[in-house]
Formats: C-alpha cells, structure tokens, sequence
C-alpha cells in the first residue's frame, strides 16, 4: 500500500524543508517500504519462536516482543537521517543498518537472575556484537559488578540520564537467503517501568527538558534502590531458611 507523502509528513510532524534538509530521497524510503512491507509478517512469526524460547529459562519472568510497523521504519529513518544517510541506507542495506526491526524485551525480578538469562542467550545464539551493558552514572550495584560483566565479555557503556538496560544482537534467518537482525534487551522488572515512564515523559520532545530530567533522575535513583532491597531481601530470605534448618 502506498504511502501518501503529505499526509504521512502531517502525522508525523514533518515539513517539506525538514525532509529536505535530511539528504533523503522520498522514492527510495517508499522501496524500502514495500520491501520491508512484504516480510513484516515472517519477523512476526520469528518473533513468537524467539518469546518462547526465552519463555522455557526459569530467570526469566516475562518476554515482550515488537516488530516495527513499515510506516515506524521510514519515520525512524527520518528522524535518524544524520546517521542513516552517513551510512548510505537503501533498500539493498537497509535490514543491516536498522537493528531492532525486531525488538525483544526479557524482565527479570532479582538482578543477579541476568547472569543466568546471559548464560543462555550465549548458548542460543551467535552474537553480531559485544552486549552492551547500560548503566547510570554510579551504578555498580552489587559485590564485584563490573567484574561479573567483564568476565561475560560485555561492554559497559554510562548512559547520562540512568537509562538500564543490557542489549544483545542477533540474526536471524527468515527464508533461505533473507536475513534480519533482532535486539534483545534485558532487565529488571523496576528497570523496566522506569524506562516505560521516561519514554513516555521525554520522548521525542522533551529530551532536554531540565525540570522533566531532574525528576526522572530522582525516579531512577528510587528505581536502583528498589532492585537493591530485592538483592538484599532474596539474600536475607536464604539466611533465615539456612539458620531454619541448622536449628532443625
């Protein structure tokens, strides 16, 4: 189904001189459009097989999945044109430069319960990067983080506004010479509203809104103690069973 250049730019909030100072060219996005439009509903199905595998690891509390919609791709190539067009998108490249077509969110409960979901998303899949562990400033939570995280062959990276979250890529196949990549992002259940809410409050126009920021910070310190009493109480919940069953 074609896409109608004017109505798309009035939903989305874009304007003629916008558009043009991307370096974009509308015919090559509505290519990448059809093409992304004739296998949106291969990456539904191989998003389902990914949900229920990770369903099966006794860590996992709960799997979302999301494949992006073909108009979600051209408006995020869009807005992302400084990066995209650097990169020369188009419709023969565009399943390798755009990483979360398929996107799939694991939530744990305790944060230790990360180290086990790693364990088994290594032993699944091939891996197209290092997994990027996202923390805040001053993070570090627990006895010998960055060690657990160096140890996994994970990359740190300091996000400035607390975002939390642990991110893998993979690729999969959808026919025999069609390939596509997957993001998998895991996290806590607390991490996971935070970044709910942040989304929400701050994107796409308030990203530099002082006031917005200050409170979030303050939300996601709250957020980081939240998983830290978890830890604690999991960890207190082993003593009182082991000292219960000295006494017995």
């Amino acid at each position: 189904m074609e896409i109608k250049k004017e109505k798309f730019f009035e939903k989305y909030g874009i304007t003629d001189e916008q558009f043009n100072e991307t370096g974009l060219n509308w015919e090559n996005l509505m290519e990448i459009y059809d093409d992304y439009s004739r296998i949106a509903h291969k990456l539904e199905v191989e998003a389902q097989h990914i949900v229920a595998r990770f369903m099966n690891i006794p860590a996992a509390h709960s799997v979302r999945r999301r494949v992006k919609e073909p108009e979600r791709v051209i408006e995020k190539i869009i807005r992302k044109a400084d990066k995209y067009v650097k990169r020369g998108i188009s419709v023969e490249n565009y399943r390798e430069i755009i990483t979360d077509l398929i996107g799939i969110r694991v939530l744990h409960l305790f944060k230790e319960d990360w180290e086990k979901i790693h364990d088994e998303i290594m032993s699944m899949w091939e891996l197209k990067e290092k997994p990027q562990v996202n923390i805040r400033e001053g993070d570090g939570d627990y006895e010998g983080f960055e060690d657990v995280v160096m140890s996994k062959g994970c990359e740190i990276i300091k996000r400035k506004h607390g975002y939390r979250s642990v991110h893998y890529l993979i690729a999969i196949k959808i026919s025999k010479n069609e390939e596509i990549l997957v993001e998998i992002q895991v996290r806590t259940v607390f991490e996971e509203a935070w970044g709910e809410i942040d989304h929400i409050i701050r994107y796409p126009y308030y990203m530099d809104n002082k006031i917005l920021n200050n409170y979030l910070a303050i939300f996601n310190r709250i957020v980081g103690s939240a998983d830290e009493m978890g830890s604690f109480l999991q960890k207190l919940k082993g003593e009182i069973s082991g000292k219960k069953e000295e006494r017995e």
